[in-house]
């Protein structure tokens, strides 16, 4: 059962690597609604604003009200809340939970923790802002798990500095929420990609393929590649139904080479979709190290592979990236 303790500096690098990999999705679906050139004048670095105002937190009087939830002896997610005692109303504040501890209570616990510690100090009513796009759906589901009422606002920008080309429109933010698009996760095993995809699932409400789930289930070995191009072809087939009914897919196959990656987007811009590609990496000694701790391998898995796997994977190019609507390399 998770623990909610006060943040102490030896947390500091947790809690940030949680806060940057949490609200990455977020400011990438910021992004797609903006566009890139918007989202660069209004979110310039977002990632260096967001250390610097935690970092803040840490140096100051409101480190007193930042807290950490713990499971097993790891940090899990963190929570700041703010207090006006002349209102005496208190504000939910920056807080994530860490994409692979997502969806089991954990934030819920934590907004738990604080309202009954606002409430200890006499505070009689508490405010919290969340995102209305798909990112935001699992804080909106959190918040509402613990009686918070929800009253929608919607944020609009515009730029005035970047021409609009003539006969532009906003595309209507129904639309942006429901145009179905096609993720492909890509990366060598341990890259990270379960982890970073079931995310992405979340986020778009989306239908995640994962063939080592499937052959898992079924308990078929998954060294045999056999039966592993037969699952991805199901699994392609049912996603191309998917697309077609204008709703999100997220593959994690590896998609090793740019063929296999080309012939995805093909396919999917001929149902309408927009397609992005995320690329996962690390070096190969994390590699090992993750797939020898998940053990799903039987045989395991072993360095000399790996090595002859990373030769063998063809590397997204800049110029393959651009033929995306959305792309981007992460190492984690």
């Amino acid at each position: 059962m998770p623990i909610i303790r006060p943040y102490v500096d030896s947390d500091w690098e947790v809690v940030l690597e949680i806060c940057l990999l949490s609200f990455t999705p977020v400011h990438e679906s910021f992004e797609r609604l903006l566009g890139a050139e918007l989202f660069a004048l209004v979110y310039p670095d977002w990632k260096t604003s967001n250390k610097e105002y935690l970092r803040s937190l840490t140096k100051s009087g409101e480190r007193e009200r930042l807290h950490v939830a713990e499971e097993n002896g790891s940090v899990v997610g963190f929570i700041h809340y703010e207090v006006d005692r002349e209102k005496q109303r208190g504000n939910i504040g920056l807080n994530a939970v860490h994409p692979a501890h997502q969806s089991k209570g954990i934030g819920s616990l934590m907004y738990s923790h604080v309202l009954d510690m606002m409430r200890s100090q006499g505070l009689t009513y508490v405010k919290a802002d969340t995102g209305g796009d798909p990112s935001h759906a699992p804080a909106r589901r959190a918040y509402e798990k613990v009686g918070f009422l929800p009253v929608p606002v919607v944020h609009y920008f515009k730029s005035l500095v970047i021409p609009e080309p003539i006969g532009a429109k906003a595309t209507p933010i129904s639309e942006l929420q429901t145009r179905a698009r096609l993720i492909i996760v890509c990366g060598l095993p341990g890259s990270g990609k379960t982890s970073h995809a079931k995310q992405v699932e979340q986020n778009l409400r989306g239908v995640r393929f994962c063939a080592d789930e499937w052959m898992d289930a079924v308990g078929i070995n998954l060294w045999d590649s056999e039966a592993r191009q037969r699952i991805e072809k199901l699994q392609w087939n049912i996603a191309q139904q998917i697309l077609s009914l204008s709703r999100s897919v997220v593959i994690e196959w590896g998609t090793w080479a740019r063929s296999e990656r080309d012939a995805l987007r093909l396919r999917a811009r001929e149902l309408g979709a927009a397609v992005e590609l995320h690329y996962l990496s690390a070096p190969v000694d994390v590699l090992l190290d993750r797939v020898q701790r998940r053990g799903l391998e039987n045989p395991p898995i072993k360095q000399e592979q790996l090595l002859q796997w990373a030769d063998a994977f063809q590397t997204p190019t800049a110029e393959e990236l651009a033929l995306f609507d959305k792309a981007f390399t992460l190492q984690v």
